[in-house]
């Protein structure tokens, strides 16, 4: 006698299940170690909105720990795209007009540090406004050209073909501002600065231990500050820049490969190697650049229109 043919469940009830489970609270509905499960998992913990925006909107985010990365493009609305690594952080956004607010928070204690990681890219119009902390991780904005604030302890960050009045906060992350345009602020307790080819009239660099990099113009009219009190300072300058340059190291040396016009009524030495500081003029002194450094190496190299740029 012929046994009765089992029961076969088709492959397509599994999603109407998943689709039940998102539906369903989670305690009626316990995850398994099964791959299925698994991959319910991962799905509930992306989360990706859109928010349209009617005119110049502003994006502010909170975060611990990750990657942030904000693109612009030419659409009216903004788009978050979040990765948690578990169950135990939540992301959670808000929008109030044109204000898009976006919160990473925990909902679990006792998580480890890969448990606390959110990752985020974000896509705003090209004139959005962004307030972004970010305590650990990275985060990288390009083309956004509208005031952009980062506040980090242990990030590093890149901004690179922007414009408006940025500024950056970390206590031991780097900083990379790549083509940036406007008002330039960067404040550290270790962390470093590199600014590669900015096109701004206001630049303010200041570390304790950091080393700050500059290699690009300085506009006509333009102020140009960078301090640290131990780390070391590369200025590249070519002889056709208009600049007034006073250097000053209390502990530390001045090396200088630009010839300067002294000013008379300077009391400070114009000199070169070992030299403790120098104040001179290239061209009609038209930008004014401060270099100070109290223990740290201060460095101003010459180059020649048509070189390639130092990296």
């Amino acid at each position: 006698m012929m046994a009765a043919p089992k029961s076969v469940v088709p492959v397509f009830a599994v999603g109407f299940c998943s689709l039940a489970l998102f539906a369903a609270p989670l305690a009626a509905a316990p995850l398994s170690d099964t791959p299925d499960a698994a991959g319910d998992r991962g799905a509930s913990r992306r989360v990706d909105q859109r928010f349209p925006v009617d005119g110049r909107a502003m994006v502010t985010l909170r975060n611990a720990q990750g990657r942030v990365v904000v693109k612009s493009w030419e659409r009216s609305e903004v788009e978050v795209i979040a990765e948690r690594a578990s169950d135990g952080i939540e992301v959670d956004t808000a929008q109030h007009g044109n204000r898009i607010e976006v919160v990473t928070h925990l909902v679990q204690v006792g998580l480890t540090s890969p448990e606390m990681q959110a990752n985020y890219e974000i896509h705003v119009p090209e004139e959005t406004e962004l307030e972004i902390r970010n305590d650990s991780g990275s985060v990288a904005v390009e083309r956004v050209y509208s005031d952009i604030s980062v506040d980090t302890v242990l990030s590093t960050v890149e901004l690179s073909d922007v414009s408006g009045v940025l500024t950056v906060h970390t206590v031991d992350g780097s900083f990379v501002c790549v083509r940036c345009v406007g008002r330039i602020q960067f404040t550290s307790t270790s962390g470093g600065a590199r600014f590669l080819q900015p096109t701004s009239q206001s630049l303010h660099a200041q570390t304790l231990s950091g080393q700050l990099f500059y290699d690009g113009p300085f506009r006509p009219n333009g102020s140009y500050v960078l301090k640290t009190a131990s780390g070391e300072i590369n200025v590249l300058m070519s002889e056709k820049d208009s600049v007034r340059l006073s250097a000053h190291s209390r502990k530390g040396s001045v090396e200088n490969q630009v010839s300067l016009k002294p000013e008379s009524h300077s009391l400070v030495p114009l000199g070169g190697v070992n030299s403790t500081g120098l104040v001179g003029t290239t061209g009609a002194g038209l930008a004014r650049v401060e270099l100070t450094s109290f223990s740290g190496k201060i460095r101003i190299h010459k180059r020649d229109d048509g070189s390639p740029r130092a990296q």
